[in-house]
């Protein structure tokens, strides 16, 4: 025990006299260079660490270090293993900056893969694989070869890894070499990390590369042999693998689904997620019997995961909702476990009800309306306008319960006026598809059209005056305020005050055709909005032309398409896209990995500092990259939110016939009408960077 006392007194007096690692980083003073190159080429092992840590530390801060390169190279030949990690640390930083002088260590590094020691063996060759230099990667190729059929797996499980980076560097020089053979090898072996580690690089291998590794079900088998005694990365990565692999039959299939079931009970999520990933993968190959089997073990499994942290949450409904479109009948009867709770941030407490909208069926919409009812009295401005908004989707999606819908979006306005607009959306959004439940008249009279202030509400409530004039008090008074103000609205409500004007002329051509003169007087001689005058102008030659009211609502009304009630991934992706999106950013993105994903290999100029130990990924990243195969992007612009319902404005009511007469507005053009102005703009892409499995 005194022994114990006296090493950590000593330790401690050793600390307050370096002063801990903050010096390193004190400013520079003149002299310096000269007195690190004296304490590099001293006899003493802890001046040299510390002129190494001072090295760094301005290397850190960006300072000019290079002309100590070869008084710090030369140091790498010490057996002082934290010194050795500090020598190749400031190696590889100043290759990046410097390509020439990295050749400079490769001696080096070729001495070091053949030392006693394996720690020494796998930095050695960890750290070549990441000096991503032409004029060293050939020398890496032999050690490399030698680090496979190591006797030790630490250096085997790095070289698995070497493998991936001279893939992700050169896949021209992997495929010459031959370096197939050698990661199947790896594949096979008999120590679990190592097959993990070759799993991960097979599976960039087969998804980025020309030529795809044929597995077998032996392969397979193997894997799920070394699942239970891996690393929880490792863990992943062989989930991700046996995912990505085919079953040969429904025998194969049914086995590898027997041996992945026990993994929906690890204690790590990312472990959970990726066996129900291999399961739904499988699932297509396996008996009826069974799928109702395995159905009930993965709603026990996202109903367990649902319990935990709020990014937890947040990550596993986006998750749900990729399965959903899989497995439509996911989780309908497992509900409660997703409501919201008063203590769930707001990010969580959105994403629960969007996936409460998502999962509700007829049986279950009774309760869910009950909720949305106390969610309507959250403090949360935020979240109460998309409870408003989920309300007016649930009654879009469920007619059953489309009345009490309305009623309750009744009484949320008299309770909180401040949710007028969301309500007058919500109204606009019901009425399109039940046109019998318009209450235009009643939220007109218990608010007020002036407390409509905000954008979307007042095109929403134009739409509605358009569309139902007829049936509302007082309707053609409020068109006629927001035409005496009509140039100081913002661009989509002088849209839909122009649309609306041209409906109730068509329904009423005597009284409105003053009103109609008006606002297209306005629109083609006032507005600089393209948009507005092309609109203007249209409807203004139609009218011109003499075609008639009757010609003229078939024109204006057409035909009535259905309203969207909600959209899903499957707007933006494939199932084999949806499939590969489990547990990966895609999902949580709710967009396809290549639409967000750099071009995958090394370019000149890039790559990372970071150089795991293990070269174990997380767990989104290297199924994300999969996804950045040579197929194009879906779409080239942002994807919006796939869970929000997009309802259309489409009107549903029949207007009454109007009476036939001359159209007033005949010849006023006198010639043909000016082309609409064309507005280009140039959509300049701006991916998102994400750093590669191996960087």
């Amino acid at each position: 025990m005194d022994a114990v006392l006296r090493k950590v007194e000593k330790f401690k007096q050793n600390f307050l006299r370096s002063g801990g690692g903050t010096k390193f980083f004190a400013s520079a003073w003149r002299g310096e260079g000269t007195e690190l190159q004296k304490e590099l080429n001293s006899n003493d092992k802890d001046r040299q660490k510390n002129a190494v840590k001072r090295i760094i530390a301005g290397m850190t801060l960006g300072r000019d270090v290079s002309h100590l390169f070869m008084d710090v190279v030369k140091l790498g030949q010490t057996n002082n293993i934290e010194l050795k990690k500090l020598v190749y640390l400031y190696v590889l930083n100043n290759a990046k900056l410097q390509p020439g002088k990295a050749l400079m260590a490769v001696n080096t590094f070729l001495q070091d893969t053949t030392n006693t020691s394996p720690i020494v063996r796998a930095l050695a060759v960890r750290t070549m694989m990441c000096v991503r230099v032409d004029s060293v990667t050939e020398y890496t190729l032999e050690p490399l070869r030698r680090a496979v059929n190591d006797e030790d797996p630490y250096v085997r499980k790095s070289a698995a890894i070497g493998i991936g980076k001279l893939f992700h560097n050169n896949m021209r020089l992997y495929e010459d070499q031959g370096f197939e053979a050698e990661l199947m090898k790896l594949l096979r072996d008999r120590v679990a990390v190592v097959c993990a580690n070759a799993a991960a690089v097979v599976m960039e291998v087969n998804t980025n590369g020309t030529t795809p590794i044929a597995l077998q079900h032996a392969h397979i088998v193997h894997l799920l042999d070394h699942l239970p005694s891996t690393a929880e990365w490792g863990q992943l990565n062989i989930l991700e693998l046996v995912a990505a692999t085919p079953p040969c039959d429904e025998s194969h299939a049914m086995e590898v689904v027997a041996r992945v079931i026990p993994q929906l009970n690890h204690n790590n999520q990312s472990v959970v997620m990726g066996a129900i990933k291999v399961v739904i993968n499988y699932i297509g190959r396996c008996g009826d019997g069974m799928v109702d089997e395995i159905g009930a073990r993965i709603n026990s499994a996202l109903v367990a995961l649902s319990g935990g942290a709020p990014e937890l949450q947040y990550v596993v409904c986006k998750n749900i909702h990729a399965l959903h479109v899989l497995f439509p009948s996911l989780l309908c009867n497992n509900l409660s476990s997703f409501y919201v709770r008063f203590s769930d941030p707001l990010y969580v407490k959105l994403e629960k009800l969007r996936l409460l909208l998502k999962l509700v069926t007829k049986l279950t919409a009774t309760n869910i309306l009950k909720e949305l009812e106390e969610y309507s009295t959250e403090v949360d401005i935020l979240f109460a306008e998309e409870v408003v908004k989920g309300v007016a989707e649930l009654a879009l999606k469920i007619d059953t319960v489309s009345e009490s819908c309305v009623a309750l979006l009744l009484r949320i306005v008299n309770r909180r006026p401040e949710l007028m607009p969301q309500v007058v959306t919500s109204c606009k959004n019901i009425a399109r598809k039940y046109p019998d439940l318009l209450v235009l008249d009643t939220l007109i009279k218990e608010c007020g059209a002036d407390s409509v202030v905000e954008e979307e509400a007042k095109v929403s409530l134009i739409w509605m005056l358009g569309e139902f004039c007829e049936f509302t008090e007082n309707g053609v008074d409020i068109i006629h305020k927001y035409i005496e103000e009509l140039m100081m609205h913002e661009p989509s409500v002088q849209l839909s005050v122009l649309s609306a004007v041209v409906k109730m002329f068509l329904r009423d051509p005597q009284r409105m055709e003053p009103v109609l003169n008006t606002v297209l007087d306005a629109l083609t001689t006032q507005s600089s909005d393209p948009d507005i005058r092309d609109r203007a102008y249209a409807y203004w030659r139609l009218l011109s032309k003499g075609i008639g009211v009757a010609k003229m609502k078939q024109i204006v009304h057409g035909q009535q398409t259905a309203v969207a009630v909600e959209s899903t991934f499957s707007d933006a992706m494939t199932m084999g896209d949806l499939l590969k999106s489990v547990n990966t950013a895609a999902a949580v993105f709710a967009k396809p990995a290549q639409s967000f994903l750099s071009k995958y290999g090394f370019v000149d100029g890039e790559g990372s500092e970071d150089d795991e130990e293990d070269g174990e990924p997380c767990s989104g990243q290297q199924e994300d990259e999969s996804q950045a195969a040579a197929q194009p992007p879906l779409f080239d612009a942002g994807v919006p939110d796939l869970f929000q319902s997009q309802v259309g404005s489409n009107s549903v009511a029949q207007p009454p016939s109007a009476v036939s007469h001359k159209d007033p507005l005949e010849g006023l053009l006198g010639g043909a009408a000016a082309p609409p102005a064309t507005v280009q703009q140039k959509v300049v892409a701006q991916p998102t960077v994400l750093d590669d499995l191996f960087s």
